[in-house]
């Protein structure tokens, strides 16, 4: 379905039960969202709490969630005791609903992208309060959530909301083939793969001299609007994101941590919040603030060379990873851990050279340098960054709403 081939204009219900105070890419993901919905003539609605830090998010006039937090770690008695909040959660997420469902006859749908068990149990109990006539809900599973202990909660809960909607009015989604494969095979139903929408950073691909100032680092956290060399003194590697430890915080610990003779050569990039301390003969580190917009964001990821993705390869086995994404459509060289999503999406471009062992910081800043002058390794970049562009954007997660709804409600 494209926009204009039918006179119904559906209605899609962006659910957020929460923004993370803006962290990570959970609002640029539904910003695209949005595009997207709007380029097949659909009505986009966010459902969202109110979150003082993020400005013009949700848009004036949205209806608001109650700020609830669901998410919180703590023992099995604690996280019982939060089922109270969830019910809580429940009964304003269903009068919201009442709200958008009963003032138009037309289709809706309900998307849901991010969320614990928790937050599918307050949308299961708020879908027996609400009429469900021609009403369908999404769950788009970002996690290996067939390997979680708690995975037989998000299968009794999926097998809620089909009693309540019924079997076709419940799909299931993700953007990773290997996720879909096994959720797939857990959940016995099929699982559609999205293409990743929030990838405009090609916005700030190419920076002029105009905006590269020529001038020096004063300071040990740079803003986006401090002046940089031009060119740069060094190579320049970002770890983005805020620090975690499946993120390879402790790689990137030893990683400064190296003595090398050429590691001069090499700056890291990375957030404030990191405390990566430089030694005498390491590489130089700099840090930048941890909460950055997206321009700042697409600002860094412009100007650096090589994004470093130490990630945990059982938290990344099969799930994807948006700032992967976003490092091969701006034409920046990833550097992944082995057995991880992204060093398969690399293999099947022969990139295998960008797939290395971190836990030898020497040998991980020859890899660096040495891959830094490798041209067929750039060339092999670009195919990758061509068939990227042409599968994660916004008309192509438009394209593949359209599909999806097609296939489920027939004409």
């Amino acid at each position: 379905m494209t926009k204009g081939e039918s006179s119904v204009q559906i209605r899609f219900i962006s659910l957020i039960p929460n923004l993370m105070g803006g962290e990570g890419h959970i609002i640029p993901y539904h910003q695209a969202v949005g595009q997207a919905v709007r380029q097949l003539g659909w009505k986009h609605h966010i459902l969202a709490p109110s979150d003082a830090q993020i400005p013009d998010f949700p848009p004036a006039g949205s209806p608001l969630l109650p700020i609830i937090e669901l998410e919180l770690d703590g023992n099995l008695w604690q996280k019982l005791g939060r089922l109270k909040d969830a019910i809580a959660f429940a009964q304003v997420l269903a009068q919201q609903l009442n709200a958008l469902i009963t003032s138009s006859d037309s289709p809706k749908v309900i998307f849901l992208e991010r969320f614990i068990h928790l937050q599918l149990l307050a949308l299961a109990i708020a879908l027996y309060q609400v009429p469900t006539r021609m009403l369908s809900v999404w769950l788009l599973y970002r996690r290996d959530t067939h390997l979680d202990k708690t995975r037989w909660i998000y299968k009794f809960l999926n097998q809620l909301i089909v009693w309540r909607l019924g079997d076709r009015q419940l799909q299931l989604l993700t953007d990773s083939e290997l996720l879909a494969q096994s959720l797939a095979q857990y959940f016995a139903q099929p699982v559609s793969v999205m293409p990743i929408p929030h990838t405009d950073v090609l916005d700030f691909n190419v920076l002029g001299s105009n905006t590269l100032n020529s001038g020096v680092f004063d300071s040990d956290v740079l803003n986006s609007e401090d002046k940089i060399p031009q060119p740069f003194p060094q190579l320049l590697c970002w770890w983005p994101g805020a620090p975690r430890e499946e993120k390879g915080w402790h790689r990137l610990k030893a990683l400064v941590a190296t003595a090398h003779p050429r590691a001069d050569q090499i700056c890291l990039l990375a957030a404030e919040s990191a405390n990566l301390t430089a030694i005498a003969n390491g590489i130089h580190s700099k840090s930048i603030p941890d909460h950055l917009s997206r321009k700042d964001y697409n600002y860094w990821l412009s100007l650096c060379n090589i994004v470093l993705l130490p990630y945990d390869s059982e938290a990344y086995r099969e799930r994807t990873s948006g700032i992967f994404t976003e490092c091969i459509i701006a034409g920046k060289m990833p550097l992944v851990t082995p057995h991880t999503w992204m060093a398969r999406e690399l293999a099947q471009y022969q990139l295998q050279d960008l797939v290395i062992d971190w836990e030898a910081g020497e040998q991980v800043i020859d890899k660096i340098l040495e891959l830094s002058h490798d041209q067929p390794i750039g060339d092999k970049l670009k195919a990758m960054q061509s068939v990227y562009l042409r599968r994660h954007n916004v008309g192509s997660f438009a394209e593949q709403l359209g599909k999806l709804y097609d296939r489920n409600h027939p004409r």
